[in-house]
């Protein structure tokens, strides 16, 4: 191997070269980074060539429920997503006459329902579609993939209550609102 005269060898760098420069800082901010993260973390299928989305339902006592394992892709890697039951809603209240969506999201290990992104007063549109269009997807949190989403929509005589192992059910009979549920491939651009 040659060497430089006095020094080391022939292809080490020059001192006097700033190699700060080569560093690649893609994301500026966290904000970018998290919505790159959502489109490019999703959820592969299972096997075969069919994609088979994770199957979100309602639970079988409280919560929603992630039916179909998948193969799911997290910051490049790929694991899965395993059918569970019994995701219990973020605690808090959805007023009456209201509509909103959650989030179903998984970091690999396990699922969890996050949100909602806003909440919807029903009265302010002609229909409860519309409504239900105008509600928005929370953020993903980071590390994780969304499965799916589910909007609830409350009814106009009753507050929703939700808490841990507090038996609420969305989609049930009676006064606890509806749910209409999506599977996702990825976190949409828009929702």
């Amino acid at each position: 191997m040659a060497f430089k005269f006095g020094s080391g060898k022939f292809d080490d760098p020059d001192k006097k070269v700033d190699a700060s420069v080569n560093k690649i800082e893609v994301f500026e901010n966290t904000a970018q980074r998290r919505a790159f993260q959502g489109i490019m973390n999703g959820v592969l299928g299972t096997t075969g060539l069919i994609w088979l989305g994770a199957g979100i339902g309602t639970a079988g006592s409280a919560g929603f429920k992630i039916n179909n394992t998948v193969s799911i892709l997290i910051n490049g890697i790929m694991t899965t997503a395993a059918a569970e039951d019994n995701l219990f809603m973020p605690e808090g209240t959805q007023g009456t006459s209201t509509a909103a969506k959650y989030l179903i999201a998984h970091n690999g290990t396990s699922g969890t329902v996050v949100g909602p992104g806003n909440v919807i007063n029903m009265n302010d549109y002609s229909t409860v579609a519309l409504a239900s269009a105008a509600a928005k997807l929370p953020d993903l949190p980071d590390g994780m993939v969304a499965l799916g989403y589910v909007n609830v929509c409350a009814p106009s005589a009753t507050i929703l209550a939700f808490s841990n192992d507090a038996g609420f059910a969305v989609g049930k009979t009676g006064t606890t609102g509806t749910g209409t549920f999506v599977d996702l491939a990825c976190m949409p651009y828009s929702g």
